[in-house]
């Protein structure tokens, strides 16, 4: 099981415009590391991986290196799931991938459903938009999710700390750690 999120974001434009990346994508790599250490505090009968890119703004250059140069068989990757902007949430989530991976999404809806932590789960096919596609490019069963509603800042001056609600955070890393438990342990 891998998990995924980028770090960089874009940052100082000429001496008088800053872009924080609060949601885009701060959260992904805090919601990330709170993975990783949830895990390492919980042991599982299964290998799982934490890999943060750079250059996922510029065109995924982190996450192409990787898949060309990777560290793991990709082939023995079980899943792959890549987390950017998850910090509002008030309307739901969106999974790309999720056409591809009909039976993971259904379980994640299934999981949802059951528990009740998210509004809507949004189904999305194929997309180029983060760093999962070069996995799923190679062959690598991979979805990319990301929360929807609350701020509207995106690329922006406007994405900040102050601002980025966190609505749905903790929902999100109960359901994460309930789809990985059952989709790891079939």
């Amino acid at each position: 099981m891998v998990i995924t999120a980028h770090y960089d974001h874009l940052g100082g434009m000429g001496n008088k415009t800053y872009f924080p990346g609060a949601n885009d994508n701060a959260s992904g790599i805090s919601f990330l590391l709170s993975l990783a250490k949830y895990y390492a505090a919980n042991p599982q009968p299964y290998t799982m991986a934490f890999i943060c890119f750079a250059g996922e703004e510029a065109g995924l250059l982190g996450s192409k290196y990787f898949t060309e140069h990777s560290l793991l068989a990709l082939q023995k990757i079980r899943f792959l799931i890549n987390v950017d902007m998850v910090g509002t949430g008030e309307t739901g989530i969106t999974v790309v991938n999720a056409t591809i991976h009909q039976k993971e999404f259904s379980l994640l809806n299934q999981l949802n459903d059951k528990n009740k932590y998210l509004k809507k789960i949004n189904s999305r096919g194929k997309a180029a938009n983060s760093d999962h596609y070069f996995f799923t490019e190679k062959n690598v069963p991979a979805f990319f999710i990301y929360t929807t509603g609350g701020i509207n800042a995106y690329h922006d001056i406007y994405d900040r700390p102050k601002t980025l609600p966190l609505t749905e955070y903790q929902d999100l890393f109960r359901l994460f750690v309930d789809f990985n438990a059952a989709l790891m342990n079939k």
